[in-house]
């Protein structure tokens, strides 16, 4: 029998009772031909249909003799594999309840979905065995392994189970239910639902149907089969219509490029993250060939795109052929679901010469419910319903947008034991309530426009989808995921920066990268649209496997960012990274760290700003204890360029090897040129300071009635470090009201050589304000220039978290205030600004009037916080100092 016959005898949507069961007898007219490639090892594994249907019928007899049976549920865990498949089909050939359960799942999620489910029996991967045994739910769990070896325990292995010959099967309902599904839990609390064989068989029929794929094709899989989507679109969809579905090794870039090449692929069964890092990884291709194959990529691409557009003509297919043979010669198709495909990047990748499927739908219609399908495509749309599904958007406002409702065979019967759930779920007449926000355009053609649950409300009425956001500010490259929530009404965000790329850009600083990039965007944002604050954080924010933020997550997670509580897990070191450290210079180097810096988990690849907390002043600290301790010295065009842990490594291994006869590094002397910063001014300086003074200390107190409380007199005389908390521009301003004008005469502030020192008349104020330059290329000599003011008898103003907060909240202290008072010995006076942030907060461009108040601690000497030890003292006095400030904040409620 030839592919084309069977194809035609294959039952249509229409033809009887489908299920599982019947699938197999499907499949099998596709006889020799592949069904099934699993990519392992630099080998291929294949299945033909014949095999998998012999296979897959024998493990349902063996499944019947070991009493399993129509109903019972069956817990199926692993990775996405051609045992995993054979599985799956066995159980629905015997009309067991399949509960697929996350492969990354924890031993709390796996404990809820056994106590939840009822399962008695278990296929497992053999690495998740241990943690089954483990639950008091698997106390009594059968267990058979998936892709068990020999040494892994062989004789327990679902192969055991098969029965000699394929065996007589019960008759089933295709109105049954098949699956037990269990919500990604996005927005909190995970709900569960069954699909019936008649839910999946509408949608596998109706995209079959479809013809988007045939015999020809082979689709690379990469995604977790437990969700709905990837199990009805990527696996049975592909399998009904005589493709191959190719299983990579593993869900990393690498893995998924060998398993396209060595697959031959000729489509994907993806999500938008992954067509998103699929045209990055093109970019910076060719960014890395120079800035003109950047621009000539940039340049083709653009036109490929408007010729797509206006003719409908895949020119990326000429232009852009020796590209995308390199990827896949064969690639030609790129579904995606899971969640909304981005217009802009659907337009890129069609101007790259593939094809884009996309479409709308949830777990609880068994997955597609619309698509962007041959012959009725709409890019920028979610496509139409199709298979006698029916759409209607309920209480459309203005513009046309309301609720997404969907009715049709592949809509789920509701969730299980939830009456609760599906009193919200359902309308009095039927209709599926998705909780998705949409509208149609003209011709019928679904525009989704966010969830109804993710919809941020601000004060004033504002609503805002952070999806749009989201990927408006995560349009730039120094960012490499953004989340945007709500705090406090305002719009706030969670960032994970891309170090190599801030890196490349030349930026010493990360937090300033990151503020220019997001301001950059707010800028043409509308104003509630605009990011009142922000937080940094290391790890990978929380997803679901198809990609998609568990916003229930997010505030916590923000709150403990914005505190630096967040518990971050141990590193674990490679083997090569142990080899590395083996040496001794580097198990020094490594050593000092870790002792230095205990309470923050690092691995050799780990940011020394983002991971370590080391701010400029902190550099000059740690130079000094690498030459008192390992008699190596750094100099600042070095520590320039050094980043991570490994590469301040290597800096010491190349110092110790110089041969050069240079010195170790020593205490940086101020310059003659620099010292006129710190000098006194002449006449014209001093009277425009005296104006400048006045004309402010009137306007705070006017405009923000600011006051002082617990500074009665003029601060003691000697050096002197005034440490206040850092919330808003008007900071310096507060701080040169409430101080006494003796005082004022001998204070200095150190301010950025970038911002406030281009041009004559930006220098004359600084001089006359007692302004000298912080240049973070040079730390050391800011430091020198800052010591030389408290050797003198002076004083200073310190802000040591050396940006505003986003929160008003106290954020930690960087070290170098403790590098600064340790190695000044000055006495340190605590002060907290109270209403600065309500009066003007970060992202605000003009201040409202609110009071202002500054709370003054008691000063104290050097020693006192060093706290006796001499090990680390500037550590010891960094969180001294921070504490002190933050007791202050506790003495009355912020208003």
């Amino acid at each position: 029998m030839t592919i084309e016959t069977a194809i035609a005898e294959t039952p249509s949507a229409g033809s009887g009772a489908w299920t599982l069961q019947a699938f197999l007898g499907e499949i099998e007219h596709f006889g020799t031909h592949t069904a099934l490639l699993a990519v392992k090892g630099g080998a291929v594994e294949s299945w033909t249909f014949a095999e998998l249907a012999n296979c897959a019928r024998r493990l349902a007899g063996g499944l019947l003799r070991e009493g399993v049976g129509p109903g019972e549920p069956v817990l199926l865990m692993g990775r996405g594999s051609p045992d995993w498949v054979v599985v799956r089909l066995a159980l629905g050939a015997v009309g067991a309840l399949a509960v697929p359960c996350d492969h990354f799942a924890t031993a709390e999620e796996v404990s809820r979905l056994l106590r939840d489910s009822g399962c008695r029996r278990a296929f497992a991967a053999p690495e998740h065995v241990a943690l089954l045994r483990g639950l008091a739910e698997g106390a009594d769990l059968t267990i058979h392994l998936l892709e068990a070896t020999e040494a892994e325990g062989a004789e327990e292995s679902w192969r055991r189970l098969l029965a000699g010959a394929p065996a007589a099967l019960p008759a089933l309902s295709a109105e049954a239910a098949t699956v037990l599904v269990y919500t990604s839990g996005t927005t909190g609390a995970p709900k569960d639902f069954t699909l019936s064989s008649a839910n999946i068989h509408a949608n596998v029929a109706g995209l079959v149907a479809e013809g988007l794929v045939g015999p020809e094709d082979r689709i690379l899989l990469p995604l977790p089969l437990h969700h709905v989507y990837p199990f009805v679109v990527g696996l049975l969809v592909p399998l009904a219509g005589g493709a191959a579905v190719i299983f990579p090794e593993g869900l990393a870039g690498p893995q998924i490029a060998e398993a396209l090449r060595r697959g031959g692929a000729t489509g994907i069964v993806g999500v938008p993250r992954l067509y998103a890092a699929l045209v990055a990884n093109l970019e910076a291709q060719m960014a890395a060939r120079g800035r003109l194959a950047a621009l000539l990529f940039g340049r083709l691409l653009a036109l490929s795109v408007w010729l797509r557009r206006r003719f409908g003509w895949h020119a990326g297919r000429v232009l852009f052929r020796p590209l995308l043979a390199r990827i896949g010669p064969k690639l030609r198709l790129l579904v995606s679901g899971g969640a909304a495909l981005e217009e802009r990047l659907i337009w890129q990748l069609e101007g790259l010469g593939w094809t884009v499927r996309n479409g709308y739908g949830l777990a609880e219609t068994a997955s597609t419910f619309t698509g962007n399908l041959p012959g009725r495509e709409r890019i920028g749309s979610e496509g139409q319903p199709f298979q006698g599904g029916e759409l209607r958007i309920a209480e459309p406002g203005a513009a046309g947008v309301g609720e997404i409702q969907l009715r049709g065979p592949n809509v789920f019967a509701g969730y299980r034991d939830n009456p609760v759930a599906n009193r919200q779920a359902f309308t009095e007449d039927g209709w599926f309530r998705t909780g998705d926000l949409g509208c149609l355009d003209a011709d019928g053609f679904l525009l989704f426009k966010g969830r109804q649950k993710e919809l941020i409300v601000l004060g004033g009425g504002k609503n805002v989808f952070p999806d749009n956001l989201e990927r408006a500010y995560g349009a730039s490259p120094f960012i490499e995921e953004i989340a945007v929530l709500e705090h406090r009404g305002a719009l706030h965000a969670l960032v994970r920066p891309n170090d190599a790329a801030i890196r490349e850009s030349g930026t010493l600083r990360i937090e300033d990268s990151l503020r220019v990039a997001l301001g950059s965007v707010g800028q043409h944002r509308a104003s509630h649209e605009r990011l009142a604050g922000y937080a940094i954080v290391r790890e990978p924010l929380p997803r679901t496997r198809l990609g998609k933020y568990r916003r229930f997550l997010l505030p916590e997670l923000y709150q403990q960012a914005l505190s630096g509580d967040i518990d971050r897990k141990p590193v674990e070191l490679s083997a090569t990274d142990r080899e590395t450290l083996s040496h001794p210079l580097a198990g020094q180097v490594w050593d000092l760290l870790n002792k230095r810096y205990p309470q923050r988990p690092f691995g050799l690849d780990g940011s020394l700003q983002l991971d370590l907390g080391i701010d400029s002043l902190e550099w000059v600290t740690l130079s000094l204890e690498i030459e008192r301790r390992l008699g190596i010295g750094l100099d600042e065009a070095e520590l320039a360029e050094v980043y991570t842990v490994r590469e301040l490594i290597e800096a010491v291994q190349r110092a110790a090897k110089r041969t050069d006869g240079r010195a170790p590094a020593q205490r940086k002397v101020v310059a003659e040129a620099d010292r006129r910063w710190i000098e006194p001014g002449h006449l014209g300086h001093r009277l425009l300071a005296i104006t400048l003074f006045a004309v402010n200390r009137l306007l705070m107190r006017l405009l923000f009635r600011v006051k002082r409380e617990g500074l009665s007199g003029a601060p003691p005389m000697g050096p002197l470090v005034v440490v206040a908390n850092h919330v808003s521009d008007l900071d310096p301003l507060v701080m040169a009201a409430v101080l006494p004008f003796r005082t004022l005469r001998r204070v200095y502030w150190g301010g950025d050589v970038a911002r406030l020192f281009a041009g004559p008349v930006r220098r004359f104020f600084c001089r006359a304000l007692h302004i000298f330059p912080v240049d973070e290329r040079a730390p050391a000599a800011s430091l020198a220039l800052a010591e030389a003011v408290l050797k003198r008898g002076d004083a200073l103003i310190w802000f040591p978290e050396a940006w505003r907060s986003p929160s008003g909240e106290l954020q930690q202290f960087l070290p170098g205030i403790g590098t600064l008072v340790e190695r000044s010995g000055a006495s340190t006076l605590p002060a907290y600004i109270d209403g600065a942030f309500e009066a003007m907060p970060r992202w605000a461009k003009v201040p409202r009037l609110h009071p202002i108040t500054v709370r003054f601690g008691a000063a104290q000497p050097a020693e006192v916080l060093r706290g006796g030890s001499d090990d680390g003292a500037a550590e010891h006095i960094t969180a001294a100092l921070r504490e002190r400030v933050a007791g202050l904040a506790g003495r009355a409620e912020p208003s």
